[in-house]
């Protein structure tokens, strides 16, 4: 039995917005939660987007263009690595293989470039400064997303947030190197991911920290009994939505 409709008031500025979508009741992982939250940031997305081509912005991002999917770190939540584990284990055999063998091979570049530890970290980073050059060096290794297939995520409908609110009206070439490019990203009117992370950690017992999507493998086996925590779902989500 599919779980029950949700409908949700959104604030936003200048505006409310209504989402409906199906939501657990009772208890729930904060994974078990993440279609909800999907649903509504899709919805709030589209607000941004509109108001983008209202100013006469084109969205450059479009299937087939995976530039930002071959170098960035794409910071995912601890609910979205549980998330992103148990939609590899669903692939089927030969497409998990693929997969798992270019996350394999993701971490052991981590691993040789020294940053695995810092990224795997339990504590936030020290500095905006040490952020920074981690982030640098993890770009210089051009680590293309596990998920990406012929120029195309082959996980979609189950990207993560950062994916999800990653658009640009700038030439997408420029995504490369959005260090130093100057790269136009559609400003979002919420912040899902840090949301989230505050919801989440109600749940976990500890501050959450996001971890970049190629160690989300890694990090949903080494955190496993603590992403098998539930609380009551509508409790979580109403933490989630206040955060926004």
């Amino acid at each position: 039995m599919p779980p029950p409709l949700l409908t949700v008031s959104v604030k936003l500025p200048g505006r409310r917005i209504k989402v409906a979508h199906p939501a657990p009741g009772g208890p729930a992982r904060p994974d078990e939660l993440l279609p909800f939250m999907y649903a509504v940031d899709n919805a709030v997305i589209a607000v941004g987007v509109a108001q983008q081509r209202a100013q006469g912005r084109t969205i450059t991002c479009s299937k087939g263009c995976d530039t930002c999917c071959r170098a960035q770190p794409v910071p995912v939540t601890p609910a979205e690595t549980l998330a992103l584990t148990r939609r590899v284990q669903a692939m089927p055999a030969a497409q998990q293989a693929r997969v798992r063998t270019r996350f394999a091979d993701g971490v052991a570049r981590l691993r040789q470039a020294g940053l695995f530890d810092t990224l795997m970290r339990d504590e936030p980073t020290t500095s905006p400064q040490q952020a920074l050059a981690v982030t640098a060096t993890y770009f210089g290794l051009g680590l293309a997303c596990p998920f990406l297939e012929d120029g195309a995520c082959s996980i979609h409908a189950d990207r993560p947030f950062v994916c999800r609110q990653y658009l640009v009206t700038s030439p997408a070439t420029l995504c490369a190197d959005p260090l130093s490019a100057p790269v136009a990203v559609v400003p979002m009117p919420l912040r899902p991911v840090g949301a989230m992370l505050k919801a989440a950690t109600a749940v976990a017992g500890r501050p959450q920290l996001t971890v970049p999507l190629m160690l989300a493998l890694v990090y949903a086996e080494r955190h496993h009994d603590e992403l098998q925590h539930t609380a009551d779902a509508r409790k979580t989500l109403t933490a989630w939505l206040e955060n926004l």
